[in-house]
């Protein structure tokens, strides 16, 4: 299935978003991570995380951006979940995995809605610092669980879960067509899958690197590169022949001056795929 998607991107002439191009680094390889080919972990993208990592809770530090999005993020995910089981007032005892959890924005907001999270990340120092965050609320004990793995390393495991999350990921791996086959193999069969993503457009290359990076300085200059960025169009094609159905794409619009992002239809007015130009969410669910 992997080698068929492959070889229709490479007709296609898609980017690297499609590709299995290995990025390479001139430093070691992070603590304790297995360097074999068997996980889609980019050690150059991994390293820039690791050295913020001390920034992660830190609302207007490097990651700023991210906690703002986070709020409607962990909105839009409650909401469809609820969509798919009207009977949950909360989200406990719903088992998820939040992939590439960096420091845990997005663990904590769940495990806080009742579910039972399990966030990965290949990086020890953020799943440090992450650790340390949550001990400060008592009332996540027992709710999360955080573990320095990979996404195949799960898989391997034969773990799976009622809802996998994925935010602001797949624009940092190396192969992102075996990752996204990852997270389906994570989900059990009719669970949803959050992915939420950077589009490859004029617009994401001002609003998600010039601006932020290198007119604001807010987040540091490298940490995203416009080619590895993947059009909703070319997500829904893996995720479709992978086994799943798309249900929904959202855009994720940011409001710098109040410090606020919204949810906005992909499609506004007459223009196709307008809402959707920089960021996006979308959610399938595995057949």
């Amino acid at each position: 299935m992997l080698s068929t998607i492959r070889t229709l991107a490479a007709a296609r002439r898609l980017p690297s978003a499609l590709s299995t191009r290995l990025l390479t680094t001139g430093g070691g390889a992070p603590r304790d991570l297995d360097t074999s080919s068997s996980h889609t972990v980019s050690l150059a993208e991994l390293q820039k995380f690791t050295s913020v990592s001390n920034e992660w809770w830190d609302t207007q530090g490097a990651f700023k951006y991210l906690h703002t999005m986070n709020r409607t993020r962990t909105q839009y995910i409650r909401s469809r979940l609820r969509d798919l089981h009207p009977e949950l007032a909360r989200l406990t005892g719903r088992t998820i995995i939040d992939v590439g959890c960096g420091g845990g924005l997005a663990s904590e907001a769940l495990a806080r809605l009742g579910a039972h999270v399990t966030g990965v990340d290949a990086a020890q120092e953020n799943i440090a610092v992450a650790r340390i965050h949550a001990q400060q609320d008592p009332g996540l004990a027992g709710n999360l669980v955080y573990r320095q793995c990979t996404a195949e390393q799960v898989v391997a495991e034969k773990q799976q879960f009622d809802a996998v999350v994925s935010l602001e990921v797949i624009e940092h791996v190396r192969d992102p067509v075996h990752f996204v086959h990852s997270l389906v193999e994570l989900a059990k069969p009719g669970a949803p899958i959050f992915i939420s993503t950077m589009n490859r457009t004029v617009l994401s290359l001002l609003v998600d690197i010039v601006v932020p990076e290198y007119i604001l300085n807010m987040v540091p200059r490298g940490t995203h590169q416009h080619s590895k960025f993947i059009a909703p169009e070319e997500l829904t094609e893996i995720l479709q022949a992978l086994g799943t159905r798309v249900l929904d794409v959202q855009g994720l619009v940011m409001d710098p001056i109040m410090n606020k992002c919204h949810l906005v239809d992909r499609d506004m007015g007459l223009v196709r795929n307008a809402g959707v130009q920089a960021n996006y969410i979308m959610m399938a669910r595995k057949n």
